[in-house]
C-alpha cells in the first residue's frame, strides 16, 4: 500500500506542473488577446484602462485563499476540475456579454446609462483572471515544497503563450482565439479530473468539461455567429459595415490589427476608384487605388503630392507607412523610379500585393520600381545607405494597441528628435521631407524639425554658410470641418534642407489650391502665430514655456510624441470632455491628453483597489490559532513584483527600436524573459539554497545586469542596426535571457521560506506581488513619460536593493 500511495502522489505533482502550465498559457493568451479586441471594439487607450481592472483578477485570487481557509483546505483533486471548468466557462460568457452591453468610454459623461455600464464591464472582464489566479495561487500555496517547479512551468506557460497568440490570431480572429483559450480551460478540467470520474461530482465536473469543449470547438467553427465582436456605437465605420454587409469584401486579423475592406459607392473623381481598409473598426483608414496601367496618367487627388513640388524630377523615394499605396501611385505619377514603402502592417502588404492584386493592377505586384518592406519604417532607414529625394511620412497614425505585451499606450518612435534626424541624413542635397499629422501635433513638429536643422546642418565654423530653417519650411492644413472643432485633423509640413526655391513655393502654392487646403506658415509670406514664433525666436524655450501646449521634441528616451500636456497641468474640465466626447472620440484621441488621464485613472483606480483589498485579510490572518508570522516582510514582494514588470516593459520599448516589428519584440523580450525566469526559478534551490551569500550575489546580478542593459543599450543598437533580423534577435535573447533567469529567483525563493502551515500567506504575498505588478505597469509609463526610460531602468535596481535587504534579515 506505501508504494501504491507514494505513486498516486507523484503522479498527481507531475499533473498540476501541466495544470499550471495551461492555464498560465491560457490566461496570458487571453490577455493578449484581450488587448487586441478591445481596441477594436472600444478604443486603443480605453482597452488598456479594462484590461488593467482586469488583471487584478490575478491578485483578487489570492485575497479569496487568504480569507477563505476552506478552499484551501479542500482537496486539490475535488477543487481544481471544478475551478478550470467555471474559468472555461467565465471567458465564454464574459466575452458574450461584454460584446452585449453597449459601452462607450467617450460618453461615459454624455450617457447616464454608461455609468452603470462601466463596473459591469469591469467585473464580466475580471471574471476569467480571478479563476485562472485562484488556480495558480492555489497550486503554490498548496504545494509548497514544489514552489520552484511550479513556478517554472507557470512562467514557462506564459513565455509559450506569446507563440500561441501570434498562431492563433491570424487563423481565428480575436473572438476566436478567445475560444481556443477557453478550450485550454475545458482540457484542464478533463485532464485534472481524470482519476477521479468514479467520484459522481467530479464525474459530473469532468462530463461538464466534455460538453463545454464540444461546444466550444462548435463555436470555433461559427466563430462570427456564435461569439461577435460588437464595436461601441462611437465608432462610425464598424457600424456602417455591420448596416451594409455587401459592402464587406474582406475581414481579417494579424497581431496588431483587425482589417476590413470595404467596396466605396461612390466614384472618385481623380479617375482612381478605392477601396476604403477600415484599421480596428474605425481607428485608422487607409484607401487602396484601382490601378490599371503604368505609368499612371491622371494625377491622384492625393495631398503627398504637396512633396513633389521640386523643379527636378525624384529619382528615389521613400515611404514611411505606405498602407495601402496612394502614396506609392503619387510617387510614380510624379516620375520616381525607385519607391520603396515600409509598413509596419504585414496584413495590409498582403492584402494590395496578393489579395486584392487584381485592384491595384501593376501597381505593386511584379512592379521592379516598387518595393513594399513589412516592418518597423525607423528600423529600416536606420540600415539603409542610400539617400532619397522624398521620404514621406503621410498620417503615420493609429489608435490601435500593439500587440507586444506591454501596455505601451502612447510610445512613437516615429517622429522622435533621433528619428528624424535621420530622415535628414537621408534626403539628397535638394531631398524633401513630407510629414502630415493632425494640427494640434504641428507646433512639435516644427520645434523638432528646428532642433534637427540646427544640429546637423553645416555652420559657418566648417565653411559653409547655414540655410535659414525659415527658408525650408511650409506649414499647411486642411481648412476645419463641421465635425472637427478648432484644429484640424489632416493638416502637415513640406521641409527641404537646401531651402525652397521661388520656383518650388509656386508649385506648392498651385498644389495647396488645387487640393483646397491652407497655407499657416510659408518661407515668403512668413504668416504671424505659433509656426512663426518657432521658426523665427533663437531660443525655442521661450515658446515652449509661454504655449499652453507640450511641443517639447519627442526622443529615443522620452518617445512620447502624441503628449499633448504635462500631468500637472490636467484639469478637471478636460477629463470632463474626454469622457462626454460621444462621437467626436476619434478626433478627440489626438487633441485631448486620453492617454495621460488614462494613466492616472488606472494607477488611482489601481491603488484604491489593491489597497482596501490588501487590507482586509491581515486582520483574519493574525487572529489564526497557528499564526505565525511571516518570514519575508510583505514590501518584499510589493518591490520585486513593481521591479520585474518595470524592467519587462522598460526591455520592451528599447528593443522595439532595434527590432522593429512588434512581434519580433513579443517573441524575443516577453517569451524569452519569461521563459528564462521559469529556469531561474527552478535552479534557484540549487543556486541560491539557504546560502545568505548566494543570495547577496543574485540581487546584486539583477541590479547590475538591469543598470547595465538601460545605459549600454543604445551603444550595442547602434553596432547590430544593420545586421540581419535573425542576429538581432539573437542578441535580444542574448541580453533579456540572463536577466530573466535571475529575477525568475527571488520570488520563490521567498515563498520557500513559509512554514506548510502558513498556506494562507503565501496566497497574500502571490496577492501583494499581483497588485504591484498592475500597478508597475502604469506607473512605468508614467516615470518614462516624466524622467524618460533612462532613469526607469535606475528604479527597478532600487527595487531589488530594498527587496534584498529585506530578505537578508532572515538570515542575521
Amino acid at each position: 500500500m506505501k508504494s501504491v500511495s507514494v505513486i498516486r502522489k507523484d503522479l498527481f505533482q507531475k499533473k498540476y506542473y501541466i495544470l499550471i502550465f495551461t492555464v498560465s498559457l491560457s490566461a496570458l493568451l487571453l490577455e493578449f488577446t484581450l488587448t487586441r479586441v478591445l481596441s477594436v471594439t472600444l478604443w486603443y487607450h480605453f482597452a488598456f484602462l479594462v484590461i488593467s481592472v482586469a488583471m487584478l483578477g490575478l491578485g483578487i485570487s489570492g485575497i479569496v485563499l487568504a480569507l477563505f481557509r476552506k478552499i484551501l483546505n479542500t482537496e486539490s483533486e475535488k477543487i481544481l476540475p471544478f475551478l478550470s471548468l467555471l474559468y472555461g466557462i467565465s471567458i465564454l460568457l464574459s466575452f458574450w456579454m461584454i460584446n452585449k452591453i453597449p459601452f462607450d468610454p467617450f460618453s461615459l459623461l454624455f450617457e447616464k446609462i454608461q455609468i452603470l455600464y462601466l463596473p459591469l464591464y469591469y467585473i464580466l472582464i475580471t471574471l476569467p483572471f480571478f479563476f485562472a489566479g485562484l488556480i495558480i495561487s492555489y497550486l503554490l500555496a498548496k504545494f509548497k515544497n514544489e514552489i520552484h517547479k511550479l513556478y517554472f512551468f507557470d512562467l514557462l506557460g506564459a513565455g509559450i503563450s506569446c507563440f500561441f497568440f501570434t498562431v492563433f490570431i491570424p487563423l481565428l480572429g480575436g473572438n476566436g482565439t478567445v475560444a481556443i483559450a477557453s478550450a485550454i480551460a475545458f482540457l484542464v478540467t478533463i485532464f485534472s479530473a481524470e482519476k477521479l470520474s468514479k467520484n459522481r461530482k467530479i464525474g459530473i465536473v469532468r462530463l461538464g468539461g466534455f460538453a463545454m469543449l464540444i461546444l466550444n470547438i462548435i463555436i470555433i467553427f461559427n466563430i462570427d455567429s456564435s461569439l461577435p465582436v460588437n464595436p461601441t456605437p462611437n465608432k462610425i465605420y464598424a457600424n456602417y459595415i455591420k448596416q451594409n454587409p455587401n459592402l464587406n469584401l474582406f475581414s481579417g486579423w494579424n497581431t496588431i490589427s483587425k482589417i476590413d475592406v470595404m467596396r466605396e459607392q461612390e466614384d472618385s473623381p481623380d479617375g482612381y476608384n478605392v477601396l476604403l481598409a477600415v484599421i480596428d473598426e474605425g481607428n485608422a483608414t487607409t484607401t487602396i487605388p484601382n490601378v490599371k496601367s503604368l505609368p499612371p496618367q491622371n494625377k491622384p487627388a492625393d495631398l503627398s503630392n504637396l512633396a513633389f513640388i521640386s523643379e527636378n524630377k525624384p529619382e528615389k523615394v521613400f515611404i514611411i507607412g505606405s498602407a495601402g499605396g496612394g502614396e506609392v501611385l503619387t510617387a510614380l505619377h510624379h516620375g520616381a523610379h525607385k519607391v520603396k514603402g515600409v509598413e509596419i502592417n504585414g496584413l495590409i502588404n498582403d492584402l494590395i500585393s496578393e489579395k486584392f492584386a487584381y485592384w491595384t493592377g501593376p501597381l505593386i505586384k511584379n512592379n521592379k520600381d516598387v518595393e513594399i518592406i513589412t516592418d518597423d519604417a525607423r528600423s529600416v532607414i536606420r540600415r539603409d545607405t542610400q539617400n532619397y529625394d522624398v521620404i514621406i511620412s503621410a498620417h503615420t497614425i493609429s489608435s490601435s494597441a500593439v500587440s507586444n505585451g506591454s501596455m505601451s499606450m502612447v510610445e512613437n518612435y516615429i517622429l522622435t528628435k533621433e528619428a528624424v534626424t535621420e530622415y535628414i541624413n537621408h534626403l539628397s542635397n535638394n531631398g524633401i521631407l513630407y510629414v502630415s499629422r493632425p494640427e494640434t501635433q504641428l507646433p512639435k513638429l516644427t520645434a523638432t524639425l528646428k532642433e534637427v536643422h540646427k544640429d546637423i546642418l553645416p555652420g559657418p565654423e566648417t565653411g559653409s554658410t547655414t540655410i535659414n530653417f525659415d527658408k525650408c519650411i511650409a506649414v499647411f492644413r486642411r481648412p476645419v470641418n463641421v465635425f472637427e472643432t478648432e484644429k484640424s485633423f489632416l493638416s502637415g509640413i513640406i521641409y527641404k534642407k537646401s531651402g525652397l526655391t521661388e520656383s518650388e513655393m509656386n508649385n506648392l502654392y498651385n498644389e495647396i489650391g488645387s487640393l483646397g487646403l491652407e497655407i499657416l506658415y510659408d518661407p515668403i509670406i512668413k504668416q504671424d502665430g505659433i509656426y512663426k514664433d518657432i521658426v523665427e525666436l533663437e531660443d525655442i524655450n521661450q515658446i515652449i514655456a509661454s504655449y499652453p501646449y507640450s511641443i517639447n521634441p519627442a526622443t529615443d528616451n522620452k518617445p512620447f510624441f502624441d503628449e499633448s500636456v504635462g500631468f500637472r497641468n490636467i484639469s478637471l474640465e478636460q477629463i470632463k470632455e474626454i469622457f462626454s466626447q460621444n462621437e467626436k472620440g476619434i478626433l478627440a484621441l489626438k487633441e485631448r491628453p486620453i492617454a495621460e488621464v488614462t494613466l492616472i485613472i488606472i494607477f488611482i483606480q489601481t491603488v484604491i483597489i489593491a489597497g482596501v483589498l490588501l487590507l482586509i485579510p491581515l486582520r483574519f490572518i493574525k487572529k489564526e490559532k497557528n499564526y505565525r508570522k511571516s518570514p519575508v516582510n510583505i514590501l518584499y514582494f510589493a518591490s520585486i513584483g513593481l521591479g520585474y514588470i518595470m524592467v519587462q516593459i522598460a526591455l520592451i520599448q528599447k528593443f522595439t527600436l532595434l527590432l522593429g516589428q512588434p512581434v519580433y519584440t513579443m517573441l524575443a523580450v516577453i517569451s524569452a524573459m519569461l521563459i528564462a525566469s521559469g529556469l531561474g526559478s527552478i535552479s534557484s534551490k540549487k543556486i541560491i539554497g539557504e546560502n545568505k551569500s548566494r543570495i547577496l550575489m543574485v540581487f546584486m546580478l539583477i541590479v547590475f545586469l538591469v543598470v547595465m542593459t538601460g545605459l549600454l543599450t543604445p551603444v550595442l543598437f547602434n553596432s547590430f542596426v544593420r545586421f540581419h533580423i535573425i542576429w538581432r534577435i539573437i542578441l535580444t535573447v542574448i541580453i533579456v535571457f540572463p536577466i530573466g533567469f535571475f529575477m525568475g529567483m527571488p520570488f520563490p525563493t521567498a515563498l520557500s521560506l513559509y512554514k506548510e502551515e502558513q498556506k494562507r500567506q503565501i496566497a497574500y504575498a502571490w496577492a501583494v506581488n499581483g497588485f504591484f505588478s498592475v500597478a508597475g505597469t502604469v506607473l512605468t509609463m508614467i516615470l518614462a513619460m516624466t524622467i524618460g526610460f533612462k532613469a526607469v531602468f535606475i528604479i527597478p535596481g532600487m527595487l531589488y536593493i530594498f527587496a534584498m535587504f529585506i530578505i537578508l534579515k532572515k538570515y542575521d
